[in-house]
């Protein structure tokens, strides 16, 4: 048995839509915009870009052998005894776990999909003795991560205004 949990498609849409929506407003301020616009633009997406390839690939993989954590650039393999310890620290809707192992510590939020069902699996697999009271108390009442979801809706609707207003603008001018 394996299970593969990725940052949640809720989020990865909306981002990737703005990238395009970045992309476009780029390539009309090549055409229309002044020097620092499109540096700032330039700068903006490449950022971006970079942030949403990184967060498509990340991943952890657990199975009875262990835990995989898949990131753009690397992948950490841990067997179960080398894993030492489970934390949770929440703030408002946001939760990050700390996985404390023999190779150092890795955190991993609940921006997964089915994060809940990861971290149970977890406590299962380490036992109470690795893991915190507030782990299992996290599991009685998850939280679900929706503000940056609305937040990358938001900068959609923000970044289609702004190319809307440009281009009735560029269209004033030539008329």
């Amino acid at each position: 048995m394996q299970n593969i949990y990725k940052i949640k498609r809720a989020f990865l849409i909306p981002f990737s839509v703005t990238i395009v929506l970045l992309s476009l407003l780029f390539g009309l301020s090549l055409i229309t915009g002044q020097t620092w616009e499109k540096i700032i633009l330039a700068v903006l997406c490449v950022s971006i870009l970079a942030i949403c390839v990184e967060a498509a690939r990340r991943e952890i993989i657990v199975n009875e052998e262990g835990l995989k954590i898949k990131k753009f650039f690397w992948v950490k393999n841990f067997t179960w005894p080398e894993i030492t310890h489970l934390a949770v620290v929440v703030m408002r809707n946001k939760a990050y776990f700390l996985l404390t192992t023999t190779k150092g510590f890795y955190i991993f939020s609940n921006l997964l999909e089915n994060h809940a069902a990861l971290v149970r699996f977890l406590l299962n697999k380490l036992g109470q003795e690795k893991v915190e009271v507030e782990v299992t108390n996290y599991l009685e009442h998850p939280i679900e991560r929706r503000s940056l979801i609305v937040m990358s809706w938001v900068a959609v609707i923000v970044i289609s205004i702004i190319i809307i207003l440009k281009l009735v603008i560029a269209c004033l001018n030539i008329a």
